[in-house]
């Protein structure tokens, strides 16, 4: 089922955009983001994962997915790979939490000239 995801940035209401991967919906800007680890799998620590993202709108990029823990002031030791689906769809290959604790996923998309970074906190136990 599509998720619709609507808002009010400095007076300017965005339209809802349906982004048909079914996920967590992030937002900046006039680009919204869909995402869910590949195949519904759970993140572990230690493990390498998949992410698949679906932008709103499709012509917007991935153009990198990082993830760092703000409170121990570093990020992943791995750097993920993209790779362009179609219609706005992605998948970034090769993340990997090396620690339990807060993390923080960027996604930067590029739109219109400009770059939006989304974020979004995952606390592994």
């Amino acid at each position: 089922m599509p998720t619709m995801v609507g808002a009010v940035l400095a007076g300017l209401v965005l339209p809802a955009v349906a982004c048909p991967l079914a996920g967590a919906v992030l937002q900046a800007g006039a680009v919204q983001a869909a995402w869910r680890v590949a195949g519904g799998a759970a993140i572990a620590v230690g493990r390498h994962f998949t992410v698949e993202v679906q932008l709103c709108p499709a012509g917007a990029a991935l153009a990198r997915v990082d993830a760092t823990m703000p409170e121990h002031r570093h990020g992943m030791n791995y750097r993920p790979s993209l790779h362009p689906l179609g219609d706005g769809r992605w998948r970034a290959d090769g993340l990997m939490f090396h620690m339990a604790g807060r993390w923080e996923l960027r996604l930067d998309v590029a739109h219109g000239g400009r770059t939006e970074t989304l974020r979004t906190a995952i606390t592994l136990p």
